[in-house]
């Protein structure tokens, strides 16, 4: 399946050897194309600001797995893996409002973008007092089981959500009416500020607590640039418009959920891994699964520029499996670039990105790329499913998270075995997805 999709790509921008020799304006005519086509002229302003973001963030990584101990750079691994689970609400009000900014935007209903707005940024001001004093009771439990020798790092942990929640609806907004230029500068200024803060708290001595802290830090920062792409909604007398707040509660729990799902799929290891090992051979699995997860994290942007597309098209009765088949291809074509580096270089690889007292992990390099390969798509296929409102994705993924939990809980003698286990759950729960998409689309040319 996967090496079959990137041929739709190539045919279709019609990137074929006799015509680089026929044309001499071949690199011309290519760039048209992709301006000519939404999608494409779309992913390629997100794209490239999603990977200069996530080239930060990567640089972030490896600066601090080189400037922390192996053990310490595995405690910095696990609060950000319990920082993913416990932003999933978070994540899931954005998925939501990034629908139906889209859909507000699609049928022209621009009032109702300012009410979506209102109501939901005075809402998030309750639920970070809220979130923020039952988080803190629980610090010193959370502390406790990863086993970490203070509780000073789970406290800064919490501070980062305060930013967080705060541009939450902004940057919902924001991705949602499409200006990816704006989000890819204010995602390069906060990342910015997260390295140089890191950089010099952890130079100091603050080890963990300053990388942590660099990231709350550069939170607050990213949050002040987000309100400067939605001055129009301050500008002049706003009314309020009713909008249709039990259709976007009914769609808040499946996409919570599958988010959660989603989530637990790429930090329950690392979280598991931390509990059941110990802390050399956590940090050397942290280090694996920071060069592992560059797969997913650089097709990223493109499926953050597929959601509020394929929305908007299913909001018009238009067919929206075009976007989705192009986010596979494009992210299919990466993917197994990076894939195959892994494979045939781990080595150098490992080198380059973390240092030579990881390389013992060049075996592992490869198998656990793949996990992440096939887990990117399994975001591709649950994103989409959502932005169509096919929210039943969650059972599948739900189970999927239930056998890894079960696999890594009882095969976790070395990590060898739980990558061979995250690598079949991957591919169950695809192929389950796989069903699932053959389902909806019978049932869409029925209808």
């Amino acid at each position: 399946m996967v090496c079959a999709k990137p041929l739709v790509i190539i045919n279709k921008i019609d990137l074929t050897a006799f015509d680089f020799m026929r044309n001499g304006n071949f690199l011309a005519d290519i760039v048209k194309k992709i301006k000519s086509d939404k999608f494409l002229s779309n992913s390629f302003v997100f794209f490239t600001g999603g990977f200069l973001v996530s080239l930060g963030g990567y640089f972030f990584h490896f600066l601090m797995v080189r400037m922390l101990s192996v053990e310490n750079y595995g405690e910095l691994q696990s609060l950000l893996a319990i920082s993913a689970i416990f932003g999933i609400p978070m994540a899931a009000l954005s998925t939501v409002l990034v629908k139906y900014t889209a859909h507000f935007k699609a049928k022209g209903e621009s009032n109702k973008l300012y009410s979506l707005f209102s109501l939901f940024t005075n809402r998030i001001l309750l639920a970070i007092s809220i979130f923020s004093v039952v988080f803190f009771a629980f610090s010193g439990y959370v502390a406790n089981f990863l086993r970490l020798p203070s509780v000073w790092p789970v406290i800064i942990l919490g501070l980062t959500f305060i930013p967080a929640f705060l541009s939450l609806v902004n940057r919902a907004i924001i991705q949602g009416l499409e200006k990816f230029t704006s989000a890819s500068i204010i995602g390069l200024a906060e990342v910015a500020v997260r390295i140089l803060l890191a950089f010099i708290l952890v130079k100091i001595g603050w080890a963990v607590n300053g990388a942590i802290g660099a990231i709350a830090l550069a939170g607050l920062v990213g949050c002040f640039f987000t309100f400067l792409p939605l001055k129009f909604l301050f500008n002049g007398e706003r009314q309020k418009e009713p909008i249709e707040t039990k259709e976007i509660i009914k769609y808040l729990p499946p996409v919570f959920l599958s988010l959660l799902f989603l989530t637990l799929f790429y930090n329950i290891d690392i979280i598991l891994v931390k509990h059941f090992l110990p802390a050399f051979v956590a940090g050397q699995y942290g280090a694996l699964a920071l060069i592992g997860h560059i797969i997913f994290f650089i097709t990223g942007p493109i499926v953050a520029v597929m959601f509020p597309m394929a929305s908007a098209a299913h909001a018009n009765n238009a067919d929206s499996s075009k976007i989705f088949k192009k986010t596979i291809a494009l992210a299919g074509l990466i993917g197994s670039a990076i894939l195959l580096v892994y494979f045939l270089l781990p080595e150098l690889v490992i080198k380059i990105l973390i240092g030579n007292k990881f390389l013992p992990l060049a075996g592992l390099l490869g198998w656990f790329g793949l996990a992440m390969f096939l887990y990117s798509l399994i975001i591709i296929f649950s994103q989409y499913f959502l932005s169509i409102h096919q929210t039943r994705v969650f059972y599948f993924l739900g189970l999927g998270v239930l056998l890894q939990t079960i696999f890594i809980a009882i095969w976790h003698q070395n990590l060898g075995q739980i990558v061979g286990a995250m690598n079949a759950v991957m591919l169950f729960t695809l192929a389950l997805l796989l069903i699932y998409y053959g389902r909806v689309k019978k049932l869409e040319n029925y209808a």
